[in-house]
């Protein structure tokens, strides 16, 4: 039909059909949606035109409409591996992955090869936890297009996750051979081969923290125990310095702001810290802190004009490794008498180590060592359960430094 409610003819469709394409490969979208729309007023069984329109609103983001769309398409045609591709990946972003996987065992029928719908199917598994079905998909996914880099990639996370160090270390060293400067996964391929590195990455921190933040509470608080910031709390307090009150505080990789929640009472002023835009985006929304900076721990302690009289770092350290530009850095900001609360994983023997996990853990010895090379005065140390890992408690160390001399 025209815009006037009469028929279109055979010519004036297909040029219809012809501009709504070159809209939408032009990037006109609103155009485009609007020629498909005129299209399905005359032909609304056309499983062409309901895929097509699918595609624009994907491009906008209305993954619900795309979906309803390539539905449509797919009831209208016989199986069609395209149509049935974004119809999971629609299904996928509208929160279904059960869906999904149905959907991408379909395609698979008609494309038992495709790499991509492998690929895609093992993430759905990953969504829901199912990590061995994961594997087994990445892994064909890798059969069908060795060089793969998503599948490559993470195939070995899931291995350093299971504990397997060899095929870990495999696909980490295939990632590298693809991406020789991909210093995150250089950092961790040196935590399965016994290397320690001097810090680790801020590339590694940011992309693991950005997308562990929709899930960083619920797994860390309630799945493993995390109650650091309280147990920190309560090591001050029943120090020496349990009198204190803070003007500035800052809390260094402040996270969603848990320790700030529990901090925030102690200070007339308390900013945060972090390297995760996701992470501060969930810290702005509890309302702690008066200012918070996207910046790593270091830079912004050697920028900042401001003084502090409370350093705060809740499980932190564990991406740090060398302690020493910190502290030294946070002596030169630091307020008369300004504390340093902090906790570590706990080290047997010798001074830090990054540990398989991925993490940093500490000695006793090496944290007097580095606070008295540093210009700090160790207050409290007290050892303590930090969080559950692989059904055991994980020990670390509860620390309040003071600063010992002379400061800005």
């Amino acid at each position: 039909m025209s815009d006037h409610g009469q028929p279109l003819d055979a010519d004036t469709l297909h040029q219809t059909f012809v501009t709504a394409c070159a809209a939408h490969a032009d990037g006109h979208l609103a155009e485009a949606r609007q020629h498909y729309q005129l299209l399905l007023q005359h032909a609304p069984k056309s499983a062409l035109v309901h895929y097509n329109i699918g595609l624009v609103y994907y491009d906008e983001g209305n993954y619900q409409q795309a979906l309803n769309e390539f539905s449509l398409a797919d009831t209208l045609a016989p199986p069609d591996a395209d149509t049935l591709f974004n119809l999971a990946v629609c299904q996928k972003k509208v929160g279904d992955p059960h869906a999904a996987i149905a959907t991408y065992q379909q395609l698979l029928l008609l494309d038992p090869n495709d790499a991509d719908s492998h690929y895609n199917l093992g993430c759905c598994y990953r969504d829901l936890h199912d990590d061995d079905q994961a594997v087994s998909c990445y892994e064909r996914t890798l059969m069908f297009c060795p060089t793969h880099l998503s599948a490559t990639r993470n195939l070995a996370y899931l291995y350093h996750r299971f504990g397997q160090v060899g095929p870990a270390v495999e696909y980490y060293s295939r990632v590298l051979d693809q991406q020789p400067e991909d210093k995150a996964i250089a950092y961790l391929l040196a935590s399965l081969q016994g290397i320690t590195p001097a810090s680790a990455p801020d590339e590694y921190v940011r992309e693991f923290f950005d997308a562990y933040a929709p899930d960083f509470e619920h797994n860390l608080v309630d799945d493993l125990g995390y109650d650091n910031p309280r147990q920190l709390y309560d090591c001050l307090h029943q120090s020496t310095a349990h009198q204190y009150r803070f003007s500035h505080g800052l809390d260094l990789g402040c996270g969603t702001g848990l320790g700030g929640l529990v901090f925030q009472n102690l200070t007339t002023t308390l900013d945060g810290v972090d390297l995760s835009a996701r992470m501060l985006d969930q810290a702005a929304a509890k309302g702690c802190y008066d200012q918070l900076h996207l910046d790593s721990i270091l830079h912004h302690l050697s920028s900042t004009s401001e003084t502090y009289d409370l350093f705060l770092a809740t499980d932190v350290f564990i991406y740090v490794g060398d302690l020493a530009p910190i502290f030294t850095a946070a002596r030169t900001v630091a307020r008369p008498d300004a504390l340093f609360c902090c906790t570590t994983e706990h080290l047997q023997s010798g001074g830090y180590q990054l540990l398989q996990t991925g993490r940093f853990a500490y000695t006793h010895t090496y944290m007097h060592d580095v606070a008295q090379q540093t210009g700090w005065q160790v207050l409290a140390q007290e050892s303590d359960r930090l969080r559950q890992e692989r059904d055991t408690w994980l020990v670390g160390d509860l620390w309040i430094l003071k600063l010992a001399g002379p400061a800005a």
